[in-house]
């Protein structure tokens, strides 16, 4: 049976500056990016958000909000809808859902990498309104209801995730050692061509492509298992 031997599964609350940091990690040669398509993108002057993401009212993963409900066979399905290529490199399924159901995942996909990414409850909701809030075009908000309940889901989440997983700043290399991958990356020709924004950082920072990936991932603790 299939134990997630090929996936990296990511988890943060909304506003942990997570997608960023995955977005750096797809730097790597290995990783698989072919669930990507123009209309699953959102940059606003903050966001960076590419390719799928997984959760409700989401065309993948809409029932991961409950997936002790479900059983491997429909995660798994649900897992590879998006991609056009699936059987090619590591696929990175991002889901803020995954946070509640830690011991679940590492039961169905024991051969698995989980990521999580950290940042105080506080900074995570006024960094998820600095991005745009409930204007955010992609992923989709819609379960969270209202700020209310966005402050206490953020608060739970990261109680899930600091329940299970040791979060600290981490350099590139370290992330991708942990997480079983070599360091061996995309040209800044590469990634410029295929992302424009890190064009646009690079610019805006007077800084290497590379420079900025590091630094990116560097300001957000994360955890590996």
């Amino acid at each position: 049976m299939y134990q997630g031997e090929d996936l990296i599964l990511a988890m943060g609350a909304p506003g942990s500056r997570w997608s960023g940091s995955i977005r750096c990690i797809q730097s790597q040669t290995d990783i698989n990016t072919s669930d990507e398509r123009p209309e699953l993108t959102y940059d606003g002057e903050m966001g960076w958000h590419r390719g799928a993401y997984w959760g409700p009212n989401h065309t993948q993963g809409h029932n991961f909000d409950r997936l002790d409900n479900m059983d491997y066979s429909e995660c798994l399905t649900e897992f590879k809808r998006p991609f056009t290529d699936w059987n090619t490199g590591i696929k990175i399924i991002k889901s803020h859902w995954f946070s509640y159901h830690i011991p679940q995942l590492r039961e169905w996909f024991p051969k698995a990498k989980l990521i999580a990414f950290y940042m105080p409850d506080d900074f995570c909701f006024d960094w998820w309104h600095k991005v745009g809030g409930w204007n955010i075009t992609y992923p989709h908000y819609e379960w969270y209801e209202n700020d209310e309940r966005m402050r206490l889901q953020i608060e739970i989440e990261n109680a899930c995730i600091q329940q299970e997983f040791h979060t600290d700043k981490k350099n590139l290399a370290q992330i991708l050692d942990e997480l079983g991958l070599t360091n061996n990356l995309h040209s800044a020709d590469f990634l410029i061509n295929k992302d424009r924004k890190f064009k646009e950082l690079s610019e805006s920072l007077n800084k290497s492509v590379h420079q900025i990936i590091e630094n990116t991932l560097f300001r957000t603790p994360v955890g590996i298992l």
